[in-house]
């Protein structure tokens, strides 16, 4: 899947009272723009996202008159957006993405015959197993978490779709497509079709006056530019963090110090992705391999624990959790956005749902957008991981129809066809900071979600592996990477074997 940013920073005052303006044709993507939602003069208009894919290629397929496509989906109380990108919600008027999902609804009711309907669950994945053990046919797709997800396939819940699908088109994500399976089959998809992908993706943010008025920042230039160049790397990020690092007035590194680098336990394998490496990759026969023991993950894993080990210059949520007078939570993660709110921490490792907490959170500074780092200049591209709990794909479930698949193919390739403007109207309410021109930022967001990554180790957590990088950066004293693999690499291979032999006996 791959998106062209054009960000076009033009007042338009006269036109800030409007809603969404959508072009009659959503496939015209190169004319069609966003506009604010507010009559507030300081914002500005942007217009991004996907690239103009030409010609929808089964615009001969008609379906008018057909059945309701039926969308079991997340939902909004656990995700913002699982309900909202398939259908229009009417206590949402005005709502720039709400009005964009009815634009394009409407175009494809008018124009192809395809609606949709939505039934929200806390946990779809659970709801399918129900109905799959009763063999009924309630839904034909399904959009859940890849961690719940993926559980299904061992159960032969899910269709392939390599017999129905065509995988090739821009705006499906190919990472994702070639990761989550086990074998050659393939049963899941994301992409332009969702805007719940994106939206639980890992990325940094950082605190733009904190690397402006830094004078020993000054002589690295312009952040934008070093990641545009490719040069955003792990060892870059970690000088950095050392720039701003103090303790606080007792002269204590402790929540209201400030550091480099504000994260966690998890962050760690956020890093370690973000090099490029994953902890189980496939060999060109389909095959899972074991990669925490390899010299470019071990390597790798150096300098990420250097970092996400040094006390001084990294805060992680579990070390601070409770901590805060103001907000405080069992895990840390309220305490380490309070910490970057209250400027205390130049880079912020979380995924792209925290902007909106922090819209309103009258922040007295401003911050923009970057990817998580690289490993080297060398590293083709970056690497952002999603986060395994929330990141959404679609598949369909076994108990629709053989004859039905087609139709709710057309929809899947329909919706990530001209789904051009929900996703423009989710970046312009992700990017709209502050009132601030963005047009950097946005830039930085099509780099974080045109370079998602899966790791199907951390997906699928065989023995403990989830937690492994985690557990070692908890001992500032020393990496203990190598033992502690070595002690779980046989119950993590057992795991695993398992996991795929019962796929194979799904198969037969």
């Amino acid at each position: 899947m791959k998106r062209r940013i054009r960000a076009l920073c033009l007042l338009l005052s006269a036109l800030l009272c409007t809603s969404l303006l959508v072009a009659c044709n959503p496939s015209e993507t190169n004319e069609s723009s966003v506009v604010s939602q507010t009559a507030d003069e300081s914002k500005v208009e942007y217009n991004y996202g996907p690239q103009d894919y030409g010609e929808f290629p089964y615009k001969d397929q008609n379906y008018k008159d057909s059945k309701p496509i039926r969308i079991l989906a997340v939902e909004t109380a656990r995700h913002t957006y699982g309900e909202q990108q398939f259908v229009y919600d009417e206590e949402k008027e005005g709502n720039i993405i709400n009005n964009a999902v009815q634009q394009r609804n409407n175009f494809l009711e008018d124009t192809y015959g395809i609606t949709f309907e939505v039934t929200p669950a806390k946990y779809p994945n659970e709801t399918i197993a129900l109905l799959i053990q009763s063999n009924t046919d309630e839904y034909d797709l399904i959009s859940e978490s890849i961690d719940r997800l993926v559980l299904g396939v061992t159960e032969n819940y899910y269709w392939s779709l390599d017999d129905y699908m065509n995988f090739s088109h821009p705006w499906w994500d190919a990472q994702a497509i070639e990761t989550l399976t086990l074998g050659e089959q393939h049963y899941f998809l994301a992409g332009d079709a969702l805007i719940t992908d994106d939206d639980n993706t890992y990325l940094t943010l950082y605190n733009k006056d904190m690397y402006k008025t830094n004078s020993e920042l000054a002589e690295y230039g312009d952040i934008y530019q070093i990641v545009r160049e490719g040069k955003f790397t792990i060892d870059l990020y970690y000088e950095m963090c050392k720039k701003v690092s103090q303790p606080d007035s007792s002269g204590l590194w402790s929540f209201n110090a400030t550091y480099g680098n504000l994260s966690h336990a998890y962050g760690a394998t956020i890093m370690m992705n973000g090099c490029g490496i994953a902890t189980v990759v496939k060999n060109e026969d389909d095959e899972l391999i074991l990669n925490v023991g390899s010299e470019s993950a071990v390597n790798a894993f150096g300098k990420v624990y250097e970092l996400m080990s040094d006390r001084q210059n990294t805060q992680r949520a579990e070390l601070i959790a409770g901590q805060s007078p103001n907000n405080s939570s069992q895990y840390g993660f309220a305490e380490l956005a309070e910490m970057f709110q209250a400027g205390r921490g130049l880079f912020y490792n979380t995924s792209s749902n925290s902007i909106s907490n922090l819209k309103s959170a009258n922040l007295d500074f401003e911050f923009g957008v970057l990817p998580i780092p690289k490993l080297n200049e060398n590293q083709d591209n970056y690497c952002c991981s999603v986060n395994r709990y929330q990141s959404t794909a679609l598949g369909i479930p076994t108990t629709v129809p053989v004859a039905e698949i087609p139709r709710i193919v057309f929809a899947m390739q329909a919706l990530g066809f001209y789904n051009a403007e929900v996703i423009r109207a989710y970046y312009q309410t992700t990017l709209q900071l502050q009132a601030i021109t963005a047009d950097d930022d946005a830039e930085m967001l099509d780099i974080v979600y045109n370079n998602r990554f899966y790791d199907i180790g951390a997906i699928f957590t065989w023995g403990s592996l989830l937690n492994l990088y985690g557990n070692v950066i908890a001992d500032s004293n020393s990496n203990t990477l190598t033992s502690k693999w070595e002690s779980m690499e046989g119950a993590v291979e057992s795991a695993m074997q398992a996991t795929i032999d019962a796929y194979k006996n799904a198969l037969n």
